[in-house]
């Protein structure tokens, strides 16, 4: 049976798998390559020791409600959301790149559907959008800009 929790892994898999331009790092863990070896150094940087972009993957839920109503165990549920991949470019790489990656991680999820358990559960993305990007880091080292993407995961339980 579908829930929140694979909702979320099925994003961050349609993610990681068409994703290959810069490191990746996610909530409440600690950054990896995809046979678990920590990154190091972190933040990521070239052969040279200059910082490199990379981006932080997140969900948020905002909405919960629902959908339609069954018998007991057969209600259609409805978890609303975004899905955030925030851009980290060293100061100097420029605004217009860091837009570029932005746009280019909001295609992986535009007006897409995944996640189909075929009894009616499902992700429906809808289209994403960038910020106009700021100086996040305590060091002012790095710019970010936030690439955001609405969701609707469908459910039945």
């Amino acid at each position: 049976m579908a829930d929140y929790a694979g909702a979320v892994a099925a994003m961050r898999a349609r993610f990681v798998a068409n994703w290959t331009v810069t490191k990746i790092a996610f909530q409440n863990e600690t950054p990896q390559d995809a046979d678990g070896v920590a990154y190091d150094p972190w933040p990521p940087q070239d052969d040279q020791g200059r910082a490199v972009p990379w981006v932080f993957f997140e969900v948020l839920a905002t909405q919960s409600d629902i959908r339609g109503a069954g018998l007991a165990g057969n209600n259609v549920w409805l978890t609303r959301g975004f899905i955030y991949v925030h851009v980290f470019t060293p100061l100097g790489y420029g605004y217009a790149g860091s837009l570029q990656l932005a746009d280019a991680a909001g295609e992986i999820f535009r007006t897409r559907t995944f996640y189909q358990d075929g009894a009616g559960s499902k992700v429906l993305c809808m289209a994403p959008m960038t910020d106009g990007g700021a100086i996040d880091a305590d060091d002012g080292n790095w710019f970010r800009v936030t690439m955001a993407v609405p969701f609707e995961f469908y459910f039945v339980k």
